[in-house]
């Protein structure tokens, strides 16, 4: 992704919580939402992290679509126990174009 398309988009990283043993059933329901980009299982205190990326908009901010996002489709998914999200206010990166 260039730089110029990043200003364009608005990405959330989501740590969830979620009921043991249902990692993959989650992480399959996640995949299913358009705007989730990746999903990792991860060890610590959470269980999965999300990335999530959405078109800026001039009307509705950023963060209230993502808020929006994670409030009604990710929190609501079975065996989700809890969410913490983390909004980048600044992002640069070296992956490679076609990711």
């Amino acid at each position: 992704m260039s730089a110029r398309e990043m200003k364009r988009k608005a990405r959330a990283f989501v740590l969830l919580s979620v009921e043991l043993g249902k990692e993959e059933e989650v992480m399959e329901k996640l995949l299913k939402i358009g705007e989730v980009k990746e999903v990792h299982i991860i060890t610590g205190e959470n269980d999965l992290i999300v990335v999530l990326e959405t078109e800026r908009e001039l009307v509705v901010p950023s963060s209230k679509k993502i808020t929006d996002l994670i409030s009604r489709r990710i929190a609501s998914i079975n065996g989700v126990q809890d969410t913490e999200t983390m909004i980048p206010t600044l992002s640069k990166t070296k992956w490679p174009e076609q990711i």
